[in-house]
């Protein structure tokens, strides 16, 4: 989200009423004074100037950004689509601790106007009426949004991207009598409205590559191979057949492969081979794929080009030129005819390749019947490249595909369960925007039998909880009756979201990669001190922070902003926020640690027996070092995307401190705090410091790892700490 300094958390809203109110627990109270002409008997409610006192840029309160709140030198965002409850409860002196239902609704709309609070100025003033009796008040509240720059937007970034984003917020119901179990605040999907286009893009994508590596020369396809002025007899020969037949040669099934052969074998099981048993994704995003042809084009070039040393490699030099055609079919490159590295790689216009693919006859015949020109009617002008992380803002590892060895086919996977990393339910549709600044006020009440004005009221948080700032006029934990002429909350108002705070640093200058174990892997002969890892060194611009993904977020949260429980006909109720505007340049420095970015996110408390849950978090960096490098799976390109992921465990960590002045959500039946320490606590800062380990790089994913997944291979180190002292210690990303 849009990048944050300090959030002096504006926690005081403070409410009160200035003019007649009769307050009152028992009928007895209420009396017929007419001393108070804003008392009316005929409904029993007086007219109330309502006073909202809002402090920023106190020590005591929380960290924030120019997108969730301000320091004192940000400006204010303003409070919109405001809503006041009001409540006559059995005794004074308490919280709502329920979803119960309200005497009273009160739509303020906007309440406070962007910069319409400071250090000197924090209050408004505005004019309702309460209920005799009402005793405890309930306040929701939205900042506004801001606006983005226009270079922001020329970066495809959006207000969204920035600022967060619901699809509902919904505060209880209308009129009176409404109960706030009707009260719904849901994240919204990245997706929305997208989801067919999306796919298709998908299908088309994992098409290309399907025809690709099922060329053959079979049947019709058949071509006359001439090697020392001799036509070569062969028969139906694919690709795979290299690759699959034993590291027999398929043109003279007796010998081993030559050496034109084996680069064709190599190639086609680097492309296929995807090893979705141990939990590798293949990346999938335009650019990778990019990358991935590109390197493939490269050996194909080479065999192309070769001079073939026997018939066998006559014909891997006529396939190899089949391939080359195919892939020019899709794809634009600098190709030398001396068989070099094809560079400047890029597709051709989408509607050209969906023509070309439409029109491919290597289409294998085990595979799903191909899509038709009408199918990819929509997408003819998708800039592929662009997919998904620019069109769709989704991480660009969002996106990845398998390889079905019986249909010969790529799939893209829609559902994220078939390589044993999550369910069927975990979709593109679980990436979610980050919340929104939201407000939350629950409070007993002070009352005064004089009228006061705006500057009478006490001025920032502490003096506003501070009972001796208060004349003796007050009344604390009361109720409102005929004569009572000013009504305050006792309580803030604070956040009703939660806040991670995210530093990257360094645990070592120099790091290793994977790529012994991989080497391993591919050939069990290598001796230990074979193929030994890659070490870099870092530097301060080697690796930069572009994204956060924060697991294990509940879509809706209730009427206390904890989760709520989801509904049979509720999709996805569980997905990651995906944070993707990073504060500054993103890069990690090789001393010390890169500048705070922070991201609102919603409270993760459960009520499982089993306690409260660990969370993952994927951090999504750009490599920058130079080099290429092995992680997880698979090699990550110079200037390619990869993961690290870190766990934030609060098991057996120290408590935080609670508040003193208003009890956290969840609410004992009393409406005091039950007191359970989570990774995200609304009103709350969780302040992590990943740390890239000497071994993180080995545990580097391609693409974004279901973060529910308990087996996840850790590549961060952790400390982390709440903003009243919450303390996890550090936590290397991908182990030690």
């Amino acid at each position: 989200m849009k990048k944050m300094k300090q959030l002096a958390l504006m926690s005081a809203i403070a409410l009160t009423g200035a003019v007649g109110f009769t307050a009152c627990s028992s009928s007895d109270d209420v009396s017929q004074d007419v001393s108070n002409p804003n008392f009316n008997p005929q409904t029993n409610e007086v007219l109330a100037k309502f006073v909202f006192n809002v402090s920023t840029g106190n020590s005591t309160t929380r960290q924030t950004s120019a997108a969730t709140q301000a320091a004192v030198s940000e400006t204010f965002r303003g409070i919109d689509n405001a809503v006041l409850f009001s409540f006559k409860q059995g005794s004074d002196g308490k919280t709502i601790a329920t979803a119960s239902t309200a005497d009273k609704r009160y739509d303020l709309s906007r309440i406070i106007a962007a910069g319409g609070v400071s250090e000197d100025k924090s209050s408004r003033v505005i004019e309702t009426s309460l209920p005799l009796n009402s005793n405890t008040l309930l306040f929701y509240g939205r900042a506004i949004p801001g606006t983005v720059s226009q270079s922001e937007s020329e970066a495809g970034i959006t207000a969204y991207d920035m600022f967060g984003h619901l699809d509902k917020y919904e505060v209880a119901g209308t009129g009176e009598g409404v109960n706030l179990a009707n009260t719904t605040f849901e994240l919204s999907s990245r997706i929305n409205g997208n989801k067919e286009n999306f796919k298709k893009i998908q299908d088309l994508l994992a098409g290309v590559l399907t025809v690709i590596m099922n060329t053959n020369l079979a049947g019709t396809h058949h071509e006359t191979v001439t090697y020392q002025g001799a036509d070569v007899t062969y028969g139906d020969i694919y690709w795979a057949d290299y690759a699959n037949n034993d590291k027999k040669s398929p043109v003279t099934s007796s010998h081993a492969l030559y050496a034109l052969e084996v680069k064709l074998a190599d190639a086609y099981r680097e492309m296929v081979s995807i090893r979705d048993t141990e939990g590798e994704l293949r990346a999938g995003s335009g650019l990778a794929i990019l990358e991935t042809m590109q390197d493939l084009w490269s050996v194909i070039n080479e065999v192309r080009c070769a001079t073939p040393f026997c018939k066998e490699e006559a014909v891997a030099k006529v396939l190899a030129a089949r391939i080359h055609d195919r892939i020019e079919k899709y794809f634009n490159g600098t190709v030398p005819g001396t068989g070099g590295n094809v560079t400047e790689i890029g597709y051709k216009m989408t509607s050209v390749m969906i023509e070309n693919f439409v029109a491919d006859t290597s289409w294998p015949t085990t595979a799903d019947a191909k899509p038709t020109n009408d199918y990819f009617s929509s997408i003819q002008s998708a800039v592929l490249t662009n997919f998904p992380q620019i069109i769709y803002h989704v991480p660009s590892g969002s996106t990845h595909y398998l390889f079905d060895a019986t249909k010969k086919q790529f799939f893209y996977q829609q559902n994220y369960n078939s390589s044993a990393v999550g369910n069927s339910e975990f979709t593109i549709e679980s990436y979610y925007y980050p919340a929104e600044l939201l407000y939350f006020g629950n409070s007993p009440i002070r009352v005064s039998n004089i009228e006061h004005k705006t500057l009478d009221y006490p001025q920032t948080v502490v003096n506003w909880q501070d009972d001796s700032k208060w004349d003796a006029g007050w009344t604390k934990n009361s109720h409102v009756v005929s004569t009572t002429q000013s009504v305050a909350m006792m309580n803030n108002i604070n956040y009703g979201t939660a806040l991670l705070k995210t530093t990257v640093s360094y645990g070592t200058t120099n790091l290793k990669d994977n790529n012994h174990a991989i080497q391993k892997y591919k050939d069990p002969s290598i001796s230990d001190t074979d193929e030994p890892d890659k070490v870099i060194t870092v530097g301060n611009s080697s690796f930069k922070l572009v994204g956060v993904l924060i697991g294990g977020q509940s879509k809706k949260v209730g009427w206390n902003f904890l989760p709520k429980a989801s509904t049979d006909a509720d999709k996805n109720p569980q997905g990651y926020i995906y944070d993707c505007t990073i504060t500054g340049s993103g890069a990690i420095p090789a001393e010390g640690s890169s500048t705070p970015n922070y991201t609102l996110v919603f409270d993760n408390y459960t009520t499982a027996a089993t306690g409260q849950e660990a969370v993952y978090v994927a951090l999504e960096f750009e490599n920058n070092s130079g080099t290429d490098f092995y992680g997880e799976h698979g090699l990550v390109r110079d200037g390619g995307t990869f993961y690290l992921i870190g766990q934030l465990d609060p098991t057996g960590k120290t408590a935080p401190t609670w508040p003193t002045f208003h009890p956290l959500p969840p609410y004992n039946a009393d409406g005091s705090s039950i007191q359970t320490p989570r990774v995200f606590m609304q009103d709350y800062m969780t302040s992590v410091n990943f740390v890239i380990g000497e071994n993180s790089l080995k545990h580097a994913y391609l693409t974004t790892p279901d973060l529910r997944y308990s087996a996840l291979t850790l590549g961060l180190s952790v400390d982390i700490k709440w903003s009243t002292g919450l303390n996890f210690g550090d936590v290397i990303l991908g182990g030690n």
